[in-house]
């Protein structure tokens, strides 16, 4: 019970006497609830707070999953507790599982939404228009960051404690007016789907969770500057792609429409703005051969990357820091080098993959140590001439998210040329010389064309040179498998190329985890995968746990006295 005690005392620190305020992230002190917001500009540092919360959880799940997945080892220097993590023992009272991170990003919005609603209440006259749709994109971002960590619990542990009040002083678990206890992941998308679709009810009026806020317009009303302060625009969770995710967690016919109707929807909609000048802050599907493939992990080179969606990004001059570069870096100075690529990892790339060893741009020989440096280093140099310099994004959403779950929605929808089209070597290759599609295809793919203004889709795979993945067609002679067999087959084959491509980016173990869950919580797909990277010895105990469902990871959140 300790645990949970702990959990609800962490109340956000939200400051506000300065910039540097903003990157304090002790969790321990109370806010000051008379005075959290006396002013216009209190708001705006109050959503800091948010953010600084996300800046303590943003390399939480790397540590916690993809040690579990089967790309990354640990290398003689890991702590004991990481080795622990990475052999699947215990997981409850081991620091990397203590979920207290997700849990100030949550209690940091809901301070942060109520203390909004109450200073406009009491100042509803003397706020403008401007004010107000600021104020309100601003609680719809916080209300899609809460999701954002929900949704993280949820995929990491399996259950959540969902609480919407503002926790100014400790309070009683069993509080089933303050609590609400969610046992399972279908618990919690169902109740992130709820708050995502029906928004807040805030002084009489409902703030929805897709409100786009201009960051760009607030904190530079003047001149406006896109390139200065472009970054600012990806810090909140895309609501299509959230949603979307949530959606093929539960997995509904209805929710395979909606997903593959607002994702080509919102495609098509990109590449014509894209082709017309008028687009920015749009996210491209295509990754391009060179090193902007990295660039949009490195916080230096945000810019207007097409690929990046959403992200945590931190800066070291303001004192923001990560532990990446030091647990993948052989050099970093003071000790680190945690975890590297499996052999078993790097043999799964083909050597024309740009994500293989003889790329370059996420594997390298570093001194003579194999690395993981999609984060720190591009072929032959690091990213900053001081090591310890080095603070890269982490990534939320980017890109490729459209892609994957749009071919796992048309798998789901019957549509299994599109969903292997999308995996594989796209429309270009696929309809070489048709700029028009046959009738079963959504007419917004004739956007993904280049002589229709798009990027020439050219697959998943293709535009990385990974290796194609054979799938049964129901045109071929040989064909002779149920449609449920088939729609299994080509899922596992989404799960395999995402474990690929979201190496060391704490998504790619849960896209597992999902898989286990729908397909009659199976744990040999998770073990099947991971199990090859461990040695002969301990391959069997690990599956064994595994399979007995331990791909959850355990944490007394909940009040069980486990």
């Amino acid at each position: 019970m300790k645990n949970i005690v702990k959990i609800f005392c962490i109340l956000s620190v939200l400051a506000f006497t300065s910039c540097d305020d903003f990157f304090d992230t002790d969790p321990d002190n109370i806010i000051n609830a008379s005075e959290y917001i006396s002013k216009n500009d209190e708001a705006y540092k109050g959503f800091m707070g948010i953010l600084t919360r996300m800046q303590a959880a943003g390399d939480q799940a790397i540590f916690l999953t993809d040690t579990r997945g089967d790309y990354l080892e640990i290398t003689p220097n890991a702590p004991i507790e990481l080795q622990n993590i990475y052999n699947y023992e215990e997981t409850n009272g081991n620091e990397y599982a203590d979920p207290t991170c997700y849990y100030s990003v949550i209690s940091a919005c809901n301070d942060f939404i109520a203390k909004i609603g109450e200073y406009k209440e009491k100042r509803a006259a003397g706020l403008d228009e401007k004010t107000l749709t600021d104020y309100n994109a601003m609680v719809s971002s916080a209300l899609r960051i809460k999701v954002w960590a929900y949704y993280t619990l949820g995929r990491i542990y399996g259950k959540a404690v969902w609480y919407d009040s503002p926790l100014n002083s400790l309070t009683n678990l069993n509080d089933a007016s303050v609590f609400t206890r969610l046992n399972d992941m279908t618990s919690i998308v169902n109740a992130c789907i709820n708050l995502l679709d029906n928004g807040i009810q805030q002084n009489g009026e409902t703030i929805p969770a897709d409100i786009i806020m201009n960051w760009v317009a607030y904190l530079d009303p003047e001149t406006q500057n896109e390139i200065q302060y472009a970054a600012w625009q990806y810090l909140t969770p895309n609501f299509l792609l959230l949603r979307s995710e949530l959606l093929s967690w539960r997995g509904s016919d209805a929710d395979w429409l909606w997903m593959r109707d607002n994702i080509l929807a919102f495609l098509y909609k990109t590449h014509t703005d894209l082709t017309n000048s008028s687009g920015s802050y749009m996210y491209s599907c295509c990754i391009p051969f060179t090193d902007k493939y990295q660039a949009m992990f490195f916080t230096e080179r945000i810019g207007n990357n097409l690929q990046l969606v959403s992200s945590v990004m931190y800066d070291y001059e303001n004192q923001q820091v990560n532990r990446l570069v030091q647990y993948f870096c052989p050099d970093y100075p003071g000790g680190g080098y945690y975890l590297r690529p499996s052999e078993y990892a790097i043999s799964k790339y083909i050597e024309e993959d740009v994500r293989s060893f003889t790329q370059r741009l996420v594997m390298n020989n570093i001194n003579g140590q194999i690395s993981f440096s999609k984060y720190f280093y591009s072929r032959g140099s690091y990213l900053r001439t001081k090591v310890f310099e080095i603070m890269p994004s982490v990534l939320l959403q980017r890109g490729h998210d459209f892609h994957f779950l749009l071919a796992e929605a048309e798998n789901h929808l019957g549509n299994w040329r599109q969903a292997e089209c999308i995996l594989n070597m796209g429309l270009t290759n696929e309809f070489p010389y048709v700029t028009s599609l046959p009738t079963d295809w959504n007419t917004n793919y004739t956007s993904w064309f280049n002589d229709n203004g798009g990027y020439g889709d050219i697959g998943i795979v293709g535009c990385v040179r990974g290796r194609i993945h054979p799938l049964p067609k129901p045109t071929d002679a040989d064909y002779n498998i149920t449609e449920q067999e088939r729609q299994k087959i080509y899922d596992l084959a989404l799960a395999d190329e995402y474990l690929l491509e979201y190496t060391g980016e704490g998504k790619s173990y849960s896209y597992l985890v999902k898989m286990a869950e729908r397909y009659g919580h199976d744990g040999s797909i998770v073990a099947d995968r991971v199990c090859p990277k461990y040695p002969d010895t301990k391959q069997p105990a690990i599956r064994a746990n595994i399979e007995a469902g331990g791909y959850w990871v355990n944490w007394n959140l909940i009040g069980d006295n486990k």
